[in-house]
């Protein structure tokens, strides 16, 4: 009894230990949201709150935040139900901080000045965390363009949860953030949005000629690749071993010697098994309505 009573304990010291490290995590907030932007010379901003998006913006967008904010928080729930996070166990302490650039040139002052990097030419968003306060950044796909750059932002969400929950210290390769990002694209829009059903139809013309499920990750064609890599990740995330999905992200943990794994010992390491997996995806997508 004694020693139940000391476990007992030992087991509610931890318990507020774990509470108080967890208030200590700092949160996102409309002040640091707002001092990040300034450091961008981007402009006149607007700020919209959500319960859990915070969201910075032009000023001439305004009239738009509080739709987007609503859109991304349906993108936020579909990604964070699929690779397992629930209201208890929260990606991170606190709110997203999302932010949007139509220009390219307040894209790159972002990543230069607040990642420290220098961003390649098909860099388009990113994801991190500025003194443990959890971002996204979402810039245009073509230049200035508002659209392109609101639509991209909801895309990087389902990236944002990703790589949240495959950790800081495993590296997954684009082709996995991109393609479950367009996957929860299309889960979001819906099987009745017709840029979906373009998709959708592209994808299982394409498909049918794929020889080797390496062609998902090494293909060179801009239009068809990415179209098979969202094709691929959504039948991983929602598909009928959806379950497996936070295993496969587990396989890309690095070695002891710090080497990456390969997408093919992510899939075998998850029970997924790369030789089986072209087969498994080809009859999804062909018999999918």
């Amino acid at each position: 009894m004694r020693f139940l009573t000391t476990s007992v304990l030992v087991l509610s010291v931890s318990c507020m230990v774990l509470a108080q490290d967890e208030a200590k995590k700092p949160a996102a907030t409309k002040e640091i949201a707002k001092s990040v932007w300034d450091k961008l010379n981007a402009g006149p901003s607007t700020v919209f709150e959500s319960n859990k998006i915070i969201l910075m913006m032009p000023k001439t967008a305004e009239p738009k935040a509080k739709d987007i904010t609503s859109n991304l928080e349906k993108y936020y729930e579909n990604a964070a139900k699929s690779v397992g996070y629930k209201e208890d166990n929260a990606p991170w302490n606190g709110k997203l901080m999302v932010f949007i650039m139509p220009e390219r040139e307040q894209f790159v002052a972002f990543v230069r000045r607040v990642e420290k990097r220098s961003p390649s030419g098909d860099d388009h968003g990113a994801f991190g965390f500025i003194e443990g306060v959890p971002y996204m950044v979402s810039g245009p796909t073509k230049p200035k363009d508002f659209t392109s750059s609101e639509v991209q932002a909801y895309k990087e969400m389902g990236g944002a949860l990703l790589r949240s929950k495959a950790g800081e210290k495993t590296p997954l390769p684009d082709w996995v953030v991109d393609g479950f990002g367009r996957a929860v694209h299309w889960r979001v829009q819906g099987a009745n949005n017709k840029t979906v059903q373009n998709d959708r139809r592209k994808v299982q013309i394409i498909a049918r000629k794929v020889s080797s499920i390496n062609e998902v990750w090494s293909g060179s064609d801009v239009e068809a690749t990415p179209l098979l890599q969202a094709s691929v990740m959504e039948f991983i995330a929602f598909g009928p071993q959806s379950s497996k999905l936070p295993d496969f992200l587990k396989g890309f943990i690095p070695e002891e010697n710090g080497d990456a794994k390969s997408a093919e010992q992510a899939l075998d390491s998850s029970g997924l098994v790369s030789k089986n997996i072209l087969g498994a995806w080809k009859l999804w997508v062909l018999t999918s309505k």
